[in-house]
């Protein structure tokens, strides 16, 4: 036998994750952006090296690997996950992979894996350039390499979002708002980046360099919330392929509510802005309250069973756990309650009537829309594309009827518009006579939302139990 025999991958491994990660390092796109990296990267160094009298070259290079790192990890290797659980729907292959008991979750996982290591090869290419970018002075060793860390850690996070957001039945939410959305974002990322010591204070590298507990805070801080949001996302797009049978939603809402508490009591120290609390919120609400709201009803018996045999604590769980939208009814109120509680307890430093609105709006604006998939009886299989769409109509509709109203000088028209929640956030700021009322009126709107929606899930939660009765009956 050769001693130059190649090994196979490990049969420890996902066969999913060896399947894509044996297409993927063969792929062109992968391909073509490895080798353009290195090559374009390589020019620049063996420039800088001609003009090395230049006091800036070192930072200038810095500037150029950050650039063409971000480029390749931030956009083109994320949008390589858009036909990643489309392709395998379109083919109708999910039935016969299911059957080699490969489950929707490692399937998923499988698929952002392997994306996420071909980045993590371009990344492992990348620290050779910063070693002999480091003889050229003028480095911050330590902030450069955390900022490469801390984008190679979003570039995990938006591949979830692409993976995650392959299963939908929407091209709109499934293609166009990735291919629209992820360049624009990088490039603001970057103009952040490099623009952020001109305009005064910190750099972001010198944040990056973890100097102060205020960084250390900052740096630490965004990377929990990419993490979360790529945690989540993930297991948006397990909820979109996976069969009835698989209970994935009582350890996602378990980890969800151990999120929210922590993040309760993190709120209420005196080192976290105000500001900064309703964007935690919509960061861990968001795609918690899109899942839960939008989850199917016709489930197999087996998986609700389970909560009812154990007695009252176990419905009372249930209530909250259990899969289908009417228990995500419950377990949204319940999550909201949480900082509601909080906030309304006085434990948030510097908490103001406009937060409060701010809050109240944000948790009725994620009730809209599920309130008008119960209201017009949406089908269960484009419950989270539409949530999402129509989340999205509603908030340019906020913003358009906002610059309308605004130029016509009319601000009070805005009270005409409460019907959505998110039309507070514009009333604070345009109309400060009817800003007293505002706070009210939010909590009020909010709670005409959730008495509908509960309303609807505890008839349909009978129903579901006379069809259990009938089935046992039979």
């Amino acid at each position: 036998m050769s001693i130059f025999a190649s090994k196979d991958f490990p049969d420890r491994l996902s066969p999913m994750l060896v399947k894509e990660l044996r297409q993927g390092l063969r792929a062109k796109t992968f391909v073509t952006v490895f080798l353009s990296l290195q090559i374009i990267l390589l020019i620049i160094l063996l420039t800088a090296t001609a003009s090395t009298s230049s006091a800036s070259a070192g930072t200038i290079i810095s500037g150029f690997i950050f650039s063409f790192f971000s480029i390749a990890v931030l956009i083109v290797q994320p949008l390589r996950g858009i036909g990643a659980l489309s392709s395998e729907v379109k083919g109708n292959t999910l039935d016969m992979i299911v059957l080699t008991r490969l489950t929707a979750r490692r399937i998923v996982h499988g698929k952002w894996f392997a994306i996420v290591s071909q980045s993590a090869l371009i990344f492992a290419t990348i620290i050779p350039y910063l070693i002999f970018r480091y003889f050229f002075g003028k480095m911050n060793l330590l902030g450069e390499v955390v900022l490469l860390m801390m984008i190679f850690l979003t570039s995990m996070a938006l591949t979830a979002i692409t993976v995650g957001l392959s299963g939908s039945s929407s091209v709109i939410l499934r293609a166009l708002l990735p291919i629209v959305g992820i360049p624009i974002l990088t490039y603001a990322a970057l103009i952040f980046i490099f623009t952020r010591g001109i305009m005064g204070g910190p750099s972001v590298i010198e944040y990056c360099a973890l100097g102060d507990m205020e960084s250390r805070i900052y740096v630490g801080g965004y990377a929990l919330a990419i993490l979360y949001l790529g945690w989540s996302l993930l297991s948006l797009g397990v909820s979109f392929i996976a069969p009835a049978a698989e209970n994935h939603t009582t350890i996602r809402r378990l980890v969800v509510l151990g999120v929210a508490v922590v993040s309760a009591f993190i709120i209420t120290r005196p080192f976290v802005g105000v500001n900064f609390v309703p964007f935690l919120f919509v960061l861990i609400t968001l795609p918690a309250m899109a899942t839960a709201l939008t989850e199917r009803t016709t489930l197999p018996q087996g998986v609700r069973t389970p909560f009812s045999r154990n007695g009252p604590l176990g419905e009372l769980a249930g209530l909250f756990l259990a899969p289908g939208w009417p228990s995500g009814v419950f377990f949204s109120l319940l999550l909201s309650s949480i900082f509601l509680g909080v906030t309304y307890a006085g434990l948030v430093p510097s908490w103001s009537d406009d937060h409060q609105v701010v809050l109240a709006s944000i948790i009725g604006g994620l009730l809209f829309p599920a309130a008008i998939l119960v209201l017009f009886r949406v089908d269960e299989s484009v419950r989270v594309s539409a949530y999402i769409l129509i989340l999205i109509a509603s908030g340019i509709f906020t913003l358009v009827m906002w610059g309308i109203i605004e130029s016509l000088r009319q601000e009070e028209l805005l009270w005409f518009l409460v019907w959505n929640p998110l039309s507070f956030l514009p009333l604070i700021e345009t109309n400060p006579q009817g800003h007293e009322f505002a706070p009210t009126a939010a909590l009020i709107m909010t709670g005409l939302y959730f008495i509908l929606l509960i309303s609807m899930a505890l008839i349909t939660m009978k129903r579901m139990r006379k069809t259990d009765a009938k089935e046992t009956e039979a």
